[in-house]
């Protein structure tokens, strides 16, 4: 029997590479072959997938958080290609949201993603891949396009600081500024979503309150976007894609001129995926958590699309587990598998998590042999 790996990141746990050598480790024996994939979607372990995957490296850097805080971190860098690998999570990550009103989306910035490409452009850069997803911002993108040289102004010709809580006072865009070296620039967005800017699947009301919105605040945060829309898009239609990080995918594919890709689909066709499902009997993937939001493009569904083309049968390793199991099925996951066995707190859970993986896979693996008469 031959296994395809290629687990998700289990946030705040274990990155996929952790988790994929687990699934080897325990399912590989003289009846089991196993590949391991490493593999993202556009949010944490975007670039770790690449760098790993293709033999790049880290640059380390040193920039702003979403609150402008100085934060050290790294991009990925391919020196034969000059192309550079950025995870707009690494400084807007959702992991710098204390539900306060200091990390409030009206008052946050992804200031630290346009400082990244600066970065990347003084490395000379040809492409930038910049993953979208795990983003704790609802800033339309604007504070890293204002660090690139674009200026946002109101009604009265006042230039607008580059927050959340300005978006429904712009009124015009000045792009006359930003850096030269974007033009000859290749800009790849690697959205984890299928998100819109606005409506109902869009950057506020599907994710705005993982991201600290209230309840309460939501259908004026979403006012503030579709101003913001309005200008932005020129009353065009939203993509695909758009409401990814908060409005970045859209920001960058209108100034940027941005190609916006899924995070899934740009790593699986490095990896070359569809050769490796050719002569594989099971694919293997998983997540922290699993719900409505993974259908919107997540790596559990991403791998799963592809393999059910090819008629493999996909399980899931998660931690938790919400949602319609038919709709995960219709997409090709014919079983999800949560890995908590015993009561225990989040906490608890998370710093055990590979020993939890570890005891489902090799339950999962005594079943499937069991199943195959070979146990």
């Amino acid at each position: 029997m031959k296994i395809i790996s290629a687990m998700d990141s289990m946030k705040g746990s274990l990155t996929s590479i952790e988790a994929n050598r687990i699934i080897k480790e325990v399912f590989q024996d003289e009846q089991i072959e196993v590949k391991e994939i490493a593999i993202a979607d556009g949010g944490e372990g975007t670039v770790e997938a690449f760098v790993e995957n293709i033999n790049g490296a880290y640059e380390n850097v040193t920039v702003h958080n979403l609150i402008g805080e100085r934060v050290a971190t790294t991009f990925g860098w391919v020196e034969e290609s000059k192309t550079a690998i950025i995870e707009s999570a690494a400084t807007t990550g959702i992991q710098f949201v204390d539900f306060t009103e200091k990390t409030h989306p009206k008052n946050t910035s992804s200031i630290g993603v346009g400082e990244m490409i600066l970065k990347a452009l003084d490395k000379q850069s040809k492409t930038i891949i910049i993953g979208l997803g795990g983003t704790g911002t609802v800033d339309g993108g604007i504070g890293a396009l204002a660090v690139l040289g674009a200026f946002f102004y109101n009604t009265k010709g006042e230039k607008l600081e580059p927050l959340g809580n300005n978006l429904n006072q712009i009124s015009r865009i000045d792009k006359k500024k930003l850096d030269p070296r974007l033009k000859n620039t290749t800009i790849i967005v690697a959205a984890d979503v299928v998100s819109t800017l606005t409506g109902p699947d869009g950057a506020v009301h599907m994710f705005g309150l993982q991201k600290g919105i209230l309840p309460r605040e939501l259908n004026l945060y979403e006012q503030a976007m579709e101003s913001y829309r309005s200008i932005l898009l020129e009353n065009k239609e939203d993509q695909p894609g758009d409401g990814a990080a908060g409005g970045i995918g859209a920001a960058f594919r209108i100034i940027l001129n941005a190609e916006v890709v899924s995070g899934i689909e740009l790593i699986a066709k490095q990896v070359q995926l569809e050769k490796l499902l050719e002569d594989a009997d099971l694919v293997i993937t998983g997540e922290g958590k699993m719900d409505n939001q993974t259908l919107q493009g997540k790596v559990p569904i991403g791998i799963s699309r592809l393999s059910k083309e090819f008629g493999i049968p996909t399980i899931a390793f998660v931690g938790e587990f919400t949602g319609d199991p038919s709709a995960f099925k219709e997409a090709g996951i014919q079983s999800i598998i949560p890995v908590i066995d015993s009561i225990t707190t989040m906490e608890e859970a998370m710093q055990s998590a590979g020993e939890i993986l570890k005891r489902t896979a090799q339950r999962t693996k005594e079943l499937i042999l069991l199943l195959h008469g070979t146990h």
